[in-house]
This record gives C-alpha cells, sequence and structure tokens, in this order.
C-alpha cells in the first residue's frame, strides 16, 4: 500500500544504463550526514490514502528480490536488465522496455548512521530533512520543473517522491522522474522511474504504480527465493 498526501505516479527509464543521468551521490550523503548525526531517531507521519492511478491489468508482474541489500519489487515481466557500462556497486539495477526510455533505476546507499522512522516524529526533525532533499531535487543538474512533492508510506517504508520534468543529456528532448527516497534504517534507497519524452507518462503511470506499490524492504532473517529476471 502506498499512502502519502496526494497522489503518487511515478516514471523512469533510459535505453541503455549508460544513458542514465546518475545522482551526485557524495553530495547527498554530505546533506543526510548533516540531519542524520543532528537526531537520535527521526520518524515519519502516515499520510492520507492518494487517489487511485489507473491499472494496466495486461501487464504481467514478476517478484525480484535483492539478496544483499535485502529489498524486493515486481517487475513487468516483459522487461530486460540493462549493463552498466562503469560499474557502480550502489545501483543495484537498471531496468526497462527494451527500445524505449522508460526504466527503472535503484540505487541503495549506505547511511553515515541507521535512520529510525516511525510516527512519532519531531515536525522540525521532519522539516530538517525533508528541507535536504528539497534542496537535492531542486538542484539537480538538468531539473526542468517539480511538479509535485510529498512524504509517503509504502508498505510501511517511510521516505519522500518527487515528480519533475527533466532535460535529456542533450537537451532538445523533455522527460519525466518520479523519483523515491525510501529509508531504510541503515540504507537509503533510491527508485528512480524515467519516461522519454514526457509526452509517454500516462501510458506507463499505471504499470509504474503497480511496481513501487510493491517495493518492501525485507527482513534480516528473511528467506529470500532465488531472483528471477524479467525477459524481453
Amino acid at each position: 500500500m502506498v499512502t502519502n498526501e496526494t497522489d503518487v505516479p511515478s516514471g523512469n527509464a533510459p535505453k541503455s544504463a549508460d544513458k542514465i543521468r546518475k545522482p551526485d551521490r557524495k553530495r547527498l550523503l554530505v546533506v543526510l550526514a548533516v540531519v542524520v548525526l543532528a537526531a537520535v531517531v527521526l520518524y515519519l507521519a502516515n499520510r492520507n490514502e492518494p487517489a487511485p492511478v489507473a491499472k494496466d491489468d495486461s501487464v504481467e508482474m514478476v517478484p525480484i528480490e535483492d539478496r544483499d541489500d535485502r529489498f524486493a519489487i515486481d517487475l513487468p515481466g516483459n522487461w530486460v536488465f540493462f549493463e552498466q557500462e562503469q560499474e557502480d556497486p550502489q545501483i543495484r539495477m537498471v531496468v526497462g522496455e527494451e527500445g524505449t526510455q522508460n526504466n527503472l533505476r535503484v540505487r541503495v546507499s549506505p547511511l553515515p548512521q541507521p535512520v529510525v522512522v516511525d510516527d512519532d516524529t519531531p515536525d522540525t526533525v521532519v522539516a530538517q530533512l525533508q528541507g535536504q532533499f528539497d534542496q537535492y531535487i531542486d538542484t539537480g543538474e538538468n531539473v526542468r520543473e517539480v511538479i509535485q512533492r510529498s512524504r509517503v508510506k509504502i508498505n510501511g517504508v517511510h521516505g519522500w517522491w518527487y515528480l519533475y520534468s527533466f532535460n535529456n543529456a542533450g537537451g532538445e528532448e523533455e522527460g519525466i522522474h518520479s523519483h523515491f527516497f525510501m529509508l531504510g534504517g541503515e540504507k537509503l534507497y533510491a527508485l528512480v522511474f524515467q519516461v522519454l519524452p514526457a509526452s509517454g507518462y500516462e501510458k506507463y503511470a499505471g504499470t509504474f504504480d503497480k511496481m513501487i506499490s510493491s517495493f518492501e524492504i525485507l527482513g534480516p532473517d528473511s528467506e529470500a527465493s532465488p531472483a528471477a529476471s524479467p525477459t524481453g
């Protein structure tokens, strides 16, 4: 279940892994360190249910589990995994629809101190943490306009969601990113859905909603089944 203050669509995916715009991980971790070290425990409040996003029941979803970073998500069965041109161990997967620039990238970054989330968050701490995520998105390279931003809760995991338009590397085409920051204790999970060009977002919104709604963090004692790979 996804809960937040507003509607939560999603969106992300370049044609090949080397064409995916990669956020500055060091910059994000620095600003997170400032916030995390300022509080022992961080909490987020539950939000109202979002309005439903239209679903595409024709898409067969395949469950995927990452045993090392302990998360699970459902992916469309006709999507394929892309190889990274330059290996980055924090990027756990780049998967998308072959022949398009619509995909999902999942990055898992260790936090300098565990972040515990619950419903008793002091508002000042929440505002401070949100300010860091806002700044990261607002100053992002090639970001055109932030369309929506919201706190979210997905299957018990708290975080923030941003929907924004961006220019592709050449600057001649506009796309949409639906960017989730999910706080998982010792790790930050960043899921970036992409649609390029932006005109295709409505077509993929239902599929992206299914995907993010299935995201969960596995417990340390979870018996993960062998990961299944979508095939194109």
